[in-house]
């Protein structure tokens, strides 16, 4: 018998349609139930018939998980060992006989710190005033162009987009019912091996094959949409693919909040590959507003 916790603490049957669909892959061609216990929060649980199976990240179980599991674990590691298979700087496991050293060993992975060389993504935000001086042409150009039209989406825009080729680059965003969704994207991008940016047209920015990547983007946006104010950032990720290694990417990003002529909002994000980009590791994962 197999279950996913979610971060909210609810357990779903494994297989679940319902639960796929909600992670954004409804037909994955790798163990999503391992994915989603290692990059997403979520605790996998496994009953078999001798042992219990925990598989998880240290550092990424939320208290609700925690609190759900322990009356269950509490019985459980009564009648059979349970053991705890989690991520930290490499998988480890370790087996309990009785509740008390479960539970407690529990409480302390819950909320470890994986030892990190450096966040897995890293922005270093410029101010307007020195955009002139750091943004690739294209991008200064395409900023000075949302000045003169007031912010206001225009066919000068769209034209610019396409004589520069920034369109292939650039990804179209529309709050919608407070989620944020992909509205077009360029066929420029390269991130993934088996999965082509356009994919994600229709869809919220966060369903990415990477989770956490689709997730920290997403709030970039969001901090743009909020403030109502332009982003130039240097972007420096480590992106994980589902059984692909890590790849890095270093870009230059431009999020520009816009009026479409019928006074909706919406947002783009033109972005270009540089990979001599330096940004000093000290700089974290949180978007600048």
């Amino acid at each position: 018998m197999n279950y996913l916790i979610d971060p909210q603490g609810h357990w779903w049957r494994w297989p679940s349609a319902t639960l796929a669909e909600r992670l954004g892959h409804t037909d994955p061609d790798f163990d999503l139930a391992a994915y989603a216990a290692r990059n997403l929060g979520y605790v996998w649980l496994v009953i078999e018939d001798e042992v219990t199976l925990m598989q998880f990240r240290a550092g990424m179980v939320s208290q609700a998980i925690v609190n759900s599991l322990k009356p269950y674990l509490r019985k459980a590691v009564l009648s059979k060992p349970v053991a705890l298979v989690f991520y930290a700087t490499g998988w480890l496991e370790e087996v309990f006989v009785e509740p008390n050293g479960l539970l407690a060993r529990l409480d302390e992975l819950a909320p470890l710190r994986e030892p990190r060389m450096r966040d897995q993504f890293i922005a270093h935000a410029h101010q307007p005033s020195e955009w002139l001086y750091h943004a690739h042409h294209h991008l200064s150009s395409l900023f000075e162009l949302w000045r003169f039209e007031g912010g206001t989406y225009s066919d000068p825009v769209q034209r610019y987009l396409s004589s520069s080729g920034l369109i292939e680059r650039t990804v179209f965003v529309e709050p919608r019912n407070n989620e944020l969704f992909v509205n077009a994207t360029g066929g420029g991008f390269t991130i993934y091996d088996n999965f082509q940016m356009q994919k994600v047209a229709g869809r919220r920015v966060s369903d990415q094959p990477d989770r956490a990547y689709g997730a920290w983007v997403e709030n970039s946006y969001r901090t743009c949409l909020e403030s109502g104010r332009p982003a130039l950032d240097d972007v420096d990720a480590i992106i994980e693919e589902p059984d692909h290694d890590p790849r890095r990417r270093r870009y230059q990003r431009m999020i520009l909040p816009w009026r479409q002529t019928d006074g909706s909002r919406m947002l783009t994000g033109s972005s270009l590959v540089n990979m001599q980009l330096a940004i000093p590791l000290s700089f974290d994962s949180k978007p600048q507003s």
